[in-house]
């Protein structure tokens, strides 16, 4: 059932940028989460625990909030950890969450998996303390923040490109060097000219060569 749990507030001293960490814990287990809970509440920054025991329950969650953090327990009695970390990744409002795969034993495989799945740490309950979580949860939310930043610089350096060949096509004289280019190659297929017929129609392999016969008739728009 989904469970709200506020935990102790203590000083965010390594993530500056959050007053408070919006955290989800899936895992089946009552005393699991229990155990997660109190070592939570000896991390290093101030957390809002939410606690699901189901992937459906993670749904609910996920729809409902917006989590900083998201740790899954990989085995679960319906489905497994790759496939609610996979739920999680498919919601838009939390893809980009921090995430921990967290398991209860130490199979290199299942990390791997994990990791290339979309996780940013990884965790056996068998090793689990206070500062190994703490840690965990730091880089999780760290790794995390990075990728959005490097995504939203490549989708701002995209835009500027685009608008520079927007720009540029835009000058007569570019359109004029893109024509000439654009035929000299064209004309290199002539040789080919019955492989070309056999994907576009005659008529307007014809018209494509005439248009570019005259600089003055080719338009860009």
């Amino acid at each position: 059932m989904f469970q709200s749990v506020p935990l102790e507030n203590t000083t965010l001293t390594d993530f500056p940028h959050a007053t408070s960490v919006r955290a989800l814990l899936l895992d089946d287990s009552n005393f699991d989460r229990a155990r997660i809970r109190r070592l939570s509440q000896k991390a290093d920054m101030a957390i809002d625990l939410d606690e699901v025991g189901t992937i459906a329950e993670l749904d609910s969650a996920v729809k409902e909030n917006k989590y900083d953090l998201i740790m899954i327990d990989y085995r679960l009695p319906v489905g497994d950890g790759m496939e609610a970390l996979q739920h999680v990744l498919d919601d838009p409002r939390n893809a980009s969450a921090g995430k921990i795969m967290i398991t209860g034993d130490a199979a290199v495989d299942t990390a791997v998996r994990a990791m290339r799945g979309g996780c940013h740490d990884f965790l056996t309950k068998e090793d689990m303390d206070a500062p190994a979580l703490n840690q965990a949860m730091l880089n999780a939310m760290t790794l995390a923040r990075q990728r959005q930043m490097q995504e939203l610089q490549s989708a701002h350096q995209r835009e500027i490109i685009r608008e520079g060949l927007v720009a540029a096509l835009s000058d007569a004289e570019v359109q004029g060097n893109v024509v000439s280019l654009v035929r000299q190659q064209l004309l290199k297929t002539l040789p080919d000219r019955p492989r070309l017929m056999n994907v576009m129609d005659p008529g307007d392999v014809d018209m494509l060569l005439a248009g570019f016969s005259d600089e003055d008739e080719f338009i860009f728009h």
